[in-house]
């Protein structure tokens, strides 16, 4: 694995264990996938467009969905989008969630970085994924500044 690759894999592992801390007290799978793509969509969609991460999401998933089709499970992803409303979906198992989404999350990364260049594309990823700086709006923060 190249360094450029060890270092997509940590950002990746490290934005699932944030999301997992951001999702408590639930904690399970789904309530941390929510959380990644949720803060994933709303800091990417600044810089590339709706219709870009749109793009770069839907890519990703096709090319990720062969070695995780755990990811058919998750809905944000369009896997379980056809469920009637109200029906239960099955718990996600929650070593193969993160294992699933840290695929794609590299996955984001690695096609974002052929248009960027890759260390760019894993900053990108990186800030998006995490709480902003000090300094800068949080998207998160309803807190004005006097």
């Amino acid at each position: 694995m190249s360094a450029t690759e060890d270092r997509a894999h940590t950002v990746a592992r490290g934005l699932w264990a944030y999301a997992e801390m951001r999702a408590r007290p639930t904690g399970d799978a789904a309530a941390i996938i929510d959380t990644v793509l949720t803060q994933l969509e709303s800091a990417l969609r600044r810089w590339v467009g709706a219709e870009g991460y749109a793009a770069l999401l839907s890519r990703s998933v096709a090319l990720t969905m062969p070695s995780q089709p755990i990811l058919a499970s998750i809905a944000d992803l369009g896997g379980a989008e056809g469920a009637p409303a109200g029906a239960a979906s099955p718990p996600l198992d929650a070593a193969a969630s993160r294992e699933a989404v840290v695929a794609l999350l590299v996955t984001m990364m690695s096609q974002l970085g052929a248009i960027i260049g890759a260390p760019m594309a894993i900053h990108l990823i990186e800030l998006s994924g995490t709480a902003a700086p000090r300094g800068l709006a949080d998207p998160d923060d309803t807190d004005t500044p006097s």
